[in-house]
């Protein structure tokens, strides 16, 4: 037996349950570390075409944060592809190509120098969904609201990605370019990815030359958050 583990049995299969010798209090550092990464994390456009980190350490958060995600029923539907150099270059020609095509002109106006900003960065993440892995489950369980399941299950992954590009010094922001039109389909002809793939957003990140911008918040107690029951 694992030391620190309690063994249990279900349904035939041993499983341990760690013991925590350490009891959380409402000051747990664990917790503040946690809590402070998630204020650290903010929306930075002014990047350099720099990482902070290898390439190889940057793969191994995108594996770690698409492996432990969650997902409805443990779907594991999510799919990453990291694109650097000039393939990262290219997804932004295809983006900018894109706009011009189908945006008015004060609109493009507007959005062609956050398109250069962004193909000057180090990379793009694009996160997608794979609707094959999804059809059994759709079939199997017709009632229920996978589509919106998964929409979650994206912001969980991308969350957590940022967060942890952000812990390593790396800048980001989220961009949906999805919503032009066709250019989804450019994409995943691109690079040759499945038709079976659908696009939920472009992570753009690099080593930041700039702050962000300023924020504010509104009252939290009483209109964002709400506690009915006992506060014992």
């Amino acid at each position: 037996m694992v030391p620190g583990c309690t063994s249990h049995t279900s349904k035939g299969r041993n499983f341990r349950r760690p013991k925590f010798t350490r009891k959380p209090t409402q000051d747990s550092a664990m917790a503040n570390e946690y809590l402070k990464a998630i204020a650290s994390r903010r929306t930075i456009y002014a990047l350099a075409k720099e990482s902070t980190i290898s390439v190889s350490r940057i793969q191994e958060i995108l594996t770690e944060t698409i492996k432990h995600s969650p997902s409805s029923y443990n779907n594991q539907a999510q799919r990453i592809v990291l694109l650097l150099g000039t393939d990262h270059e290219k997804l932004w020609e295809i983006a900018d190509e894109t706009a011009k095509k189908n945006l008015p002109e004060e609109v493009y106006g507007y959005l062609g120098p956050k398109l250069a900003g962004f193909r000057a960065s180090y990379g793009t993440i694009l996160f997608f969904d794979d609707a094959a892995t999804m059809k059994p489950y759709k079939e199997k369980h017709p009632g229920m609201p996978f589509d919106q399941w998964n929409t979650h299950s994206q912001g969980m992954l991308q969350i957590h990605t940022w967060d942890a590009l952000e812990l390593e010094g790396l800048g980001a922001n989220v961009q949906h370019f999805d919503f032009l039109p066709g250019f989804a389909q450019v994409v995943k002809d691109n690079w040759k990815l499945s038709e079976d793939w659908n696009l939920h957003a472009q992570m753009v990140f690099g080593k930041p030359t700039g702050g962000p911008g300023p924020k504010s918040f509104d009252d939290i107690d009483g209109k964002r958050l709400l506690i009915f029951g006992d506060k014992r």
